[in-house]
């Protein structure tokens, strides 16, 4: 056994090709004579000892050709050695077989020998304890005391929870990555289970969704077949809500076993990721992180079923979940391009529902809603896979239909009477009917917008012609829509330029003959037409939004003209004026009636403002508001075409009406008709019993009058007494009455 030598302080190996063996006892006794020649030097090499063997470090020293010449502590106990004895001699090969050859330890020293150059900070797999433990290696040259390399000395450090820190950062920031990316829930819930079984050694990750349309999906790195039925009966079949006892099962049979909840922002739960390790070495910081995956993932789904969200609704109605008015005109080019391409016809149809917005008014907008949805699902059901089907507003729908075994005509009668059908929202039913109007592709136009107008006229059509009806466009209606448009700005001009007169119609008491009021009616003095019914504009005037300015304007005229006819000592004659429905619900009515009486200086007991039934029904509760200001103010108040509304007893009882007026055709036919004579005298003591006074509208024969006279009505009002004549005529039929 060669004696090692002491050069100053330091320890060199012998010089020469022989045989190196260094042992426990070799230290020991090169200990020893340190302490003897110099104590100082002695002390030290035993604390190198002990610090070498210490350290949690390994810690090493090899000949040229691989052999251990000595080991610390670490790599003694590391592989399962008694001593130092045990080590000295032997290569790696002969303590890790191939394992060695495959880290290319001995390639790696033999490098660092040969060159003299350091080899530090390597990393690598150990061969020992797992494959989920690192070293940091580090290898110097050995040299003897001229400097030759006899060897290598190395030290490696235990680096494994470093590289878990690494691979639970670089999972991480992934998982952040793919949640600002917005990547597919799919390749998401994949790409994390991939993640998550790369942290360690024998890690199996299965992910187990339950989306909102109960079709469950399940996501695995690697097969693991033994984790997918018990996370399948964790999930509870009737809610996204894992069964937290199934959980704790699993959690209870399966050692290494963790499952955590995927949990969504509304409170419930996406689903479970189940992690299996056969290792279990499951550590906390690994827990916490897939605790976090966990959070990440509902985060990561959430904002994608939000982005999913948006994009729906860009494109689709949000009550309906049909498509928009953006979808529709982004399609329809398309649809019309194709028709073009394979010689094809395409209706585009126009549906608006008939009278929604009074059952809207009526019974509010949750019932309005709901009928909107159900007309949606109809019209759905009733289309191909082909067709489009939009809202577009409102209650207006759109429908793009493809040829198909039947005519458009008969598919459009057919979604008509299937939207008609009753159907029950909250407890009540409704019968709603619709109105259609449509355009063919190609006849009636080539790109969207003109079929669009096309089918819009051809709706306003069969409104106009009772609705409940399918109207096809036509050039006829196209002459008719431009003619009413060069109307309604005639009609804005004439307003401008006072062209409206009142004819008044005079209302006759039946006991005594007399004219008892009069009720003013507007008339249009056309520059070029001469005098024009109000047939012929107040429509017109009601859809343009011009009625409320003409009804202001003959308001005063009626004001003005009452205050002189009731000058000079004549018999008190009160006028009557209708209000149309926007007039009356318009915010300055009250105003407006003020100003029309201080104006004309007309006592307010003389003037009497017509409504009908259909304008209180709107909104009761404003009414009553309007009305009751005004007859504080002595204006009196008549329910104008009582019976052909919607008749309410109870809104007779409680607004201040103080006349009612019988609509003319429950006039027409009386006496004859045994029906309408019951109508008129039930309503007459209807009236009496509620004192209101009655003025029967459409009287034009004696019999009616006789009829009427017997029966107890108090008012007549008809071409029997006088058609509606000017300010003249009726000055004159007053002074008579003298």
């Amino acid at each position: 056994m060669k004696n090692i030598a002491v050069s100053g302080e330091h320890l060199v190996a012998p010089q020469g090709d022989e045989d190196i063996s260094l042992d426990t006892s070799v230290l020991l006794e090169a200990a020893s004579r340190l302490r003897v020649a110099d104590p100082n030097i002695a002390g030290r090499a035993l604390w190198l000892e002990a610090m070498v063997n210490h350290v949690p470090d390994f810690m090493y020293a090899k000949d040229r050709d691989g052999r251990f010449l000595y080991a610390n502590r670490a790599i003694i106990e590391g592989n399962d050695l008694s001593s130092v004895d045990d080590i000295i001699g032997l290569t790696d090969f002969d303590l890790h077989g191939e394992a060695a050859t495959d880290a290319r330890i001995s390639e790696i020293e033999q490098r660092v020998m040969e060159t003299g150059e350091p080899d530090l900070g390597y990393e690598e797999r150990a061969m020992r304890g797992g494959g989920d433990r690192w070293l940091m290696m580090s290898r110097v040259p050995l040299r003897d005391s001229s400097g030759a390399i006899i060897g290598i000395v190395g030290s490696s450090r235990d680096i494994s929870a470093h590289k878990a820190s690494e691979r639970l950062m670089r999972a991480q920031n992934r998982v952040l990555e793919m949640i600002v990316g917005s990547v597919a829930v799919p390749e998401f819930m994949d790409t994390l289970a991939e993640l998550i079984e790369e942290l360690a050694e024998g890690i199996r990750c299965v992910a187990v969704l339950f989306p909102p349309d109960n079709d469950i999906q399940t996501f695995t790195a690697q097969s693991a077949p033994n984790l997918r039925l018990p996370l399948f009966e964790a999930l509870s079949s009737s809610s996204s809500r894992p069964n937290r006892e199934a959980m704790a099962r699993l959690a209870f049979e399966n050692n290494g076993f963790l499952c955590f909840e995927i949990p969504s922002a509304n409170g419930t739960n996406h689903g479970l990721i189940g992690i299996s390790s056969t290792n279990n070495n499951l550590s906390r910081s690994l827990s916490e992180f897939l605790a976090g995956a966990s959070r990440m993932a509902g985060i990561a789904i959430d904002r994608r079923q939000a982005e999913e969200q948006i994009r729906f609704l860009v494109i689709h109605d949000a009550l309906t979940g049909l498509e928009n008015r953006i979808s529709l005109e982004a399609r329809l080019p398309g649809v019309l391009k194709s028709a073009e391409l394979l010689s094809q016809k395409v209706t585009v149809g126009f549906l608006d529902l008939d009278n929604f917005k009074q059952i809207n008014d009526t019974f509010g907008h949750a019932v309005g809603d709901e009928l909107l949805k159900e007309v949606a699902g109809r019209l759905s059901r009733l289309t191909t896979g082909h067709d489009i089907v939009a809202r577009i507003g409102g209650d207006e729908f759109v429908l793009v239909l493809h040829e198909h075994n039947q005519s458009f005509d008969d598919r459009l009668q057919r979604i008509r009477a299937t939207v008609a059908q009753p159907l029950t929202i909250q407890g009540m039913d409704f019968k709603v009917s619709c109105s259609i109007g449509a355009a063919y592709y190609p006849s009636h136009g080539l790109i969207a917008s003109d079929l669009f107008k096309a089918a819009d006229l051809a709706m306003y059509k069969a409104k106009e012609n009772g609705r409940n009806a399918v109207e096809t466009f036509s050039e006829e209606l196209l002459d008719s829509a431009r003619r009413k448009f060069l109307r309604a700005e005639e009609l804005r001009k004439a307003i401008q330029n006072d062209e409206f007169v009142l004819h008044f119609q005079p209302q006759i008491e039946l006991t005594t003959g007399l004219v008892s009021g009069v009720e003013a009616l507007v008339r249009w003095k056309h520059p070029l037409e001469g005098i024009l019914p109000p047939s012929e504009f107040i429509c017109l005037a009601e859809e343009t939004g011009v009625i409320v300015e003409l009804g202001e304007a003959v308001l005063r005229k009626a004001c003005h003209q009452a205050k002189k006819w009731n000058m000079n000592g004549r018999r008190r004659v009160p006028v009557s004026v209708n209000m149309s429905p926007k007039q009356f619900q318009n915010a300055g009515v009250i105003d407006h009636v003020k100003a029309a009486l201080s104006e004309s200086c007309l006592d307010p007991s003389l003037l009497e403002i017509e409504i009908t039934e259909s304008s209180i029904m709107r909104d009761i509760g404003s009414a009553a508001g309007i009305m009751k200001d005004l007859t504080d103010m002595g204006v009196n108040f008549a329910i104008d075409d009582f019976g052909t509304g919607y008749s309410c007893l109870n809104m007779l009882k409680k607004l201040p009406f103080s006349r009612l007026k019988i609509d003319r055709s429950f006039i027409t036919n009386t006496p004859d008709d045994e029906q309408d004579c019951a109508i008129v005298t039930a309503t007459l003591n209807l009236a009496r019993g509620l004192k209101l006074q009655v003025v029967a509208e459409g009287v034009e024969t004696i019999e009616q009058a006789r009829f009427l006279h017997q029966a107890g009505c108090e008012h007549g009002q008809g071409y029997f007494y006088s058609r509606p004549v000017c300010d003249l005529t009726i000055d004159a039929l007053l002074d008579n009455q003298y």
